[in-house]
């Protein structure tokens, strides 16, 4: 497998920013150039990261829900996913799905059992992803499916309309079923712009940084759970967990929403 170390990687920048080592120094001029623009980037992907593992852990002890689709997945961390949901229920499964090589590889190494399933893929493809699970026997479409999108549709550019990705994945699965989503947000169109333009020159990918209005409509006709939509600090936040933020022209906005 050939990595191109030249050009910055959005898997390893998160990585870094949350305080990990699988980075170069293509990524670690990224975060520079970046943390320049957003003073709290880094703050704020700690912030969707216990996000996301808040929603997990609701998700499968309020909601019931043991089977998880993780798109985006990230590098793995000392806390992923599966092992969130596997204290709820010893046999959850979870979908790792990215198109990361630097990612695959290590998910391969540290992620891989029979209730992980692994998925090199591009997280707009539904089609081959839910085909993936049913081929292996992987995904039951009769039950309420965990959908997390968290620190990951950035990365897709309006001309991909992951809007309608996104409710084409929802209006396929079942009642019951929630979308966990959270999103790098400012309502600076100046500061939006300038930050995607920076990204898609340094990652090569369509970056795009969105208002709150945006975000809100990855939620259209869905219910809002365990709190409203907003800043993802404040959606069940657990002790100890510091909410004053240093700069709020940047956050990291979403919730957690059911499919009626």
């Amino acid at each position: 497998m050939v990595i191109d170390v030249s050009q910055a990687s959005d898997a390893r920048v998160n990585n870094l920013l949350l305080g990990g080592t699988d980075h170069y120094e293509s990524d670690r001029e990224a975060t520079r150039r970046l943390t320049e623009l957003a003073p709290n980037i880094r703050q704020l992907a700690r912030l969707s990261r216990q996000f996301l593992l808040r929603a997990v852990r609701h998700l499968a002890a309020e909601r019931r829900i043991d089977q998880f689709l993780d798109h985006g997945a990230g590098l793995p961390m000392r806390e992923n996913v599966h092992q969130v949901a596997r204290r709820v229920h010893k046999s959850a499964r979870v979908v790792y799905i990215d198109n990361d090589p630097v990612v695959l590889a290590h998910a391969r190494m540290m992620l891989d059992d029979e209730r992980t399933l692994i998925l090199d893929a591009d997280m707009l493809d539904t089609d081959s992803i839910l085909s993936c699970c049913e081929q292996a026997g992987f995904l039951n479409r009769q039950a309420p499916v965990g959908v997390l999108f968290v620190s990951a549709l950035h990365c897709v550019a309006d001309e991909q309309d992951p809007w309608r990705h996104v409710k084409n994945l929802m209006d396929r699965l079942p009642s019951g079923s929630c979308l966990a989503l959270s999103h790098l947000v400012s309502d600076d169109a100046v500061r939006r712009e300038e930050a995607s333009r920076l990204m898609r020159r340094l990652t090569g990918h369509p970056w795009t940084v969105r208002s709150t209005a945006e975000v809100d409509r990855f939620f259209d006709g869905l219910r809002p759970v365990g709190g409203p939509l907003g800043d993802v600090a404040h959606w069940k936040p657990g002790p100890g967990l510091k909410l004053k933020l240093a700069d709020l022209t940047w956050i990291a906005y979403g919730g957690v929403a059911r499919k009626p």
